[in-house]
């Protein structure tokens, strides 16, 4: 058996979409497809040739303590028609944190085998609990940076396994090779969350305090993710060019050839930017369920420098991030040691547990 892995991305940020193609990575590895269903459609599946499936969603199509404010009403009976025809009996569905309603019913009705990879949500202190409740049909949890040995709460199987960092398909810079100034990556969160605007200019403003006075000029670059849509306002006297960019695409490795990075401090963003070992500057944002220093809090790395939304705060954090008054620390020597990936983890263990209920051998 096959055993296709069907998965939905909730597509108001890039979290769950960069999750997914990490672990849908490793079970292409392992000989199975994929199929993942999106809120909107995502360049960075397409980037990692995976096909998607575009449903229409708003609030109510998410199970449990669903997001709100996210979209007007949609036609669920289309949605419920779409999950019907592309998912089949053989299929397993690996949901990330929410869990769609139309893909999780029909998959019940069916009996496909369900997952669930879960981090840390304010409104979730309980995972198993949350699942035996809402989601009874999921008989496995995957707990994100707790790895520990398999055991069974509520009557649901969980794991603890490593995070999971989603691999780039090249290292290639995005700055000019001739740069010679401090290259500072500006990164907002969420691929362009509501609060993108202000972090974005207060980070601005924050690195022209940070350089006034000082020789060296700055070479910035601004990733406000994809869905973005407000305006970038670049304030005057910043020593050096800033280029705005929506996207960079996998090929491009961001944090390892910048001097600096100022970002938001989202799951996924964290764990890349511990790899990397760039001096960062992280602005918690807020969101509805999840708690970014939560996430700085666990990963409890000496690069990061935690700072409020606000230029003075932000141009402090950047010079104790750079490590000296001239604001011009080399790079580590050596790239730091990659922990263990919960991707590869969390791909093996669907593919022997999905094996063994179905009386194959491992692939």
């Amino acid at each position: 058996m096959n055993g296709r892995v069907v998965s939905f991305t909730w597509g108001r940020g890039l979290g769950h979409v960069s999750r997914q193609i990490a672990v849908h990575r490793e079970l292409r590895g392992l000989g199975r497809d994929s199929l993942l269903l999106t809120e909107r459609p995502q360049r960075l599946i397409e980037d990692y040739g995976f096909a998607q499936t575009v449903l229409p969603t708003d609030a109510d199509s998410l199970v449990g303590e669903p997001l709100h404010g996210t979209g007007p009403a949609v036609d669920h009976g289309l949605a419920r028609a779409m999950v019907a025809w592309v998912l089949r009996p053989d299929d397993v569905v690996l949901h990330d944190v929410t869990v769609q309603r139309e893909l999780y019913d029909q998959a019940a009705r069916l009996g496909c085998p369900q997952f669930l990879v879960h981090r840390f949500q304010r409104n979730r202190p309980d995972p198993p609990h949350w699942v035996s409740r809402h989601t009874p049909a999921i008989g496995t949890i995957y707990l994100l940076g707790e790895p520990g040995p398999e055991e069974t709460v509520h009557g649901v199987r969980v794991l603890g396994v490593p995070h999971v960092v989603r691999p780039l398909l090249d290292d290639r810079s995005p700055w000019p090779e001739e740069t010679r100034a401090l290259r500072v990556a500006v990164v907002a969160g969420g691929g362009g969350h509501d609060d993108a605007p202000g972090f974005l200019t207060a980070a601005l403003h924050g690195i022209r305090a940070f350089t006034r006075g000082r020789p060296a000029g700055v070479d910035v670059l601004v990733l406000t993710g994809p869905h973005f849509d407000g305006a970038v306002l670049v304030p005057p006297g910043l020593p050096g060019p800033v280029r705005v960019r929506p996207y960079l695409g996998p090929s491009y490795d961001v944090y390892r050839h910048a001097d600096a990075a100022i970002t938001h401090a989202g799951y996924n963003t964290v764990q890349e930017l511990v790899r990397s070992g760039v001096p960062v500057v992280a602005v918690p944002g807020v969101r509805d369920f999840d708690d970014q220093r939560v996430h700085l809090k666990a990963a409890d790395s000496p690069n990061v420098v935690v700072a409020d939304a606000e230029e003075h705060a932000i141009a402090r954090a950047l010079a104790e991030a750079l490590n000296g008054p001239s604001g011009t620390r080399a790079r580590p020597a050596a790239t730091p040691t990659r922990q263990a990936d919960g991707a590869a983890r969390i791909a093996h263990d669907l593919v022997a547990a999905t094996s063994r209920a179905s009386g194959a051998g491992a692939p």
